[in-house]
């Protein structure tokens, strides 16, 4: 397997983002940068779910012309950007992931990551702008409109994780390898507050993202996330998560559940 060659081998516009030189000094990581993604555009029938507006149902109408105007409006308020860097791996147990630059993450996630030779950190966010519109809507007694524009951000922030994904991608299959899907503190078996070692790793300021002492994150429209690198034939991209769950009653399942033997 070849080794990475380092920033300089990022291209600008991989992936219709534009990539910078993330200016750190500490030659543990493969690679690191800042991403802008110019153009992230989220997809409208997902907003429209996600409020519960129906385009085949009549008296939704106005609702659907509104999601269709916000759509065409909103985007001006999007500032997707994201920071990165990727690490080798040192060692990876059941409970215990360490990087080569010392980095270490507590949690049952071996599961997802056990096949790593890399581990990609990184916070994607679109900016503060939109979320505030919403609240300054809801507050105001324009709950649709606010929720639309909640949903936007919502699908908007995902948008700009999937291309940051891609952006990861392209960079293991370069060198013979690919990705596992994005893995979230808070999600099961990574606690929240896994958070601190992944923002102590990261430049976030660039991006304007802080850590809350709660572990949440501002502006709430940002995404957090680790994404294993490995070989292509032992690391799965579209494998979800929680298909490695075993907590039944989990409200946020996005898998069915497959009790374990």
């Amino acid at each position: 397997m070849s080794k990475p060659n380092g920033a300089g081998a990022e291209a600008s516009g991989l992936n219709g983002a534009r990539a910078e030189a993330s200016g750190q000094t500490d030659t543990a990581a493969e690679t690191s940068g800042l991403l802008r993604f110019p153009d992230v555009v989220p997809d409208l029938d997902l907003v429209q779910r996600a409020v519960g507006i129906r385009a085949d149902r009549t008296e939704h109408g106005r609702w659907v012309a509104a999601a269709r105007e916000l759509a065409d409006t909103l985007p001006r308020l999007l500032r997707p950007r994201a920071v990165y860097r990727i690490d080798a791996v040192r060692t990876i147990e059941p409970a215990q992931l360490v990087l080569a630059s010392g980095t270490t993450f507590h949690g049952d996630i071996a599961g997802i990551l056990s096949d790593a030779c890399y581990v990609a950190s990184a916070v994607v966010t679109i900016g503060p702008a939109l979320e505030r519109l919403a609240r300054r809507w809801i507050r105001g007694g324009e709950a649709v409109r606010g929720s639309l524009a909640d949903a936007f951000a919502s699908e908007a922030v995902e948008a700009a994780a999937d291309r940051l994904q891609a952006h990861v991608r392209a960079w293991a299959q370069a060198r013979g390898l690919d990705i596992t899907p994005r893995y979230s503190p808070g999600y099961c078996g990574l606690d929240l507050h896994q958070q601190m070692p992944l923002f102590a790793g990261l430049p976030t300021e660039r991006i304007r993202v802080r850590l809350q002492p709660s572990c949440l994150m501002l502006p709430l429209k940002s995404i957090s996330c680790l994404i294993g690198i490995g070989p292509a034939d032992r690391v799965h991209p579209d494998v979800v998560p929680c298909q490695l769950c075993d907590h039944p009653d989990c409200m946020q399942r996005r898998a069915e559940f497959r009790r374990q033997k």
